[in-house]
């Protein structure tokens, strides 16, 4: 059978309904925190059943980590050297900043230090995919990009948690960090 003639059983699939659960997760553990927002909760504010979200995503953590990675947009990672590293900290410090993101990835992170399934979700969809572009396209070592990401993203991230604010001279201060980390010997 072609797949033209194909027909598939059931009903078709409403339109929006991942944009709509994304939207919902954000939302929820924005105002709630990760440990306290479930799938039902999820399924309530996006106006679908639980099983539609089932059927798309694994666990609570597969849809809060796919809900960040929407919210947090694709990083900018093309140009090199310090212009570039510039661009991404300010990227991740405008992102930070607002408000439904940086409360989803300090819950996120939070529950990652208890939960090893979570923290494994977050390095293969987040971060990995990051540092191995970093380290292709600006060609330094996987050790040194690793290290970088962690002063940036943790710098950023306890900034925010302590003070509420990343400022331009807070990202400028992060920036000077991973350019010495980065760019060291050249």
């Amino acid at each position: 059978m072609t797949d033209a003639l194909r027909v598939s059983a059931g009903r078709p699939r409403r339109a929006g309904v991942e944009d709509d659960a994304l939207d919902a997760t954000v939302a929820l553990i924005a105002d709630q925190g990760y440990a306290r927002t479930s799938i039902d909760a999820i399924a309530r504010r996006a106006g679908v059943a639980k099983t539609t979200l089932y059927r798309r995503w694994e666990s609570k953590g597969d849809l809060a980590v796919d809900a960040l990675a929407s919210a947090l947009g694709e990083p900018p990672v093309g140009e090199r050297g310090r212009s570039g590293l510039e661009r991404a900290v300010g990227w991740l410090a405008d992102r930070v900043r607002d408000p439904a993101v940086r409360l989803l990835l300090l819950g996120l992170v939070g529950e990652a230090g208890r939960d090893p399934d979570l923290r494994a979700r977050l390095r293969a969809r987040i971060r990995e995919p990051f540092t191995s572009r970093l380290v292709a396209e600006w060609g330094r070592s996987p050790a040194a990009v690793d290290l970088a990401f962690d002063v940036v993203v943790g710098t950023l991230l306890h900034r925010v948690a302590m003070t509420g604010a990343v400022t331009r001279h807070d990202a400028a201060t992060v920036t000077e960090l991973a350019t010495r980390l980065l760019f060291a010997d050249g």
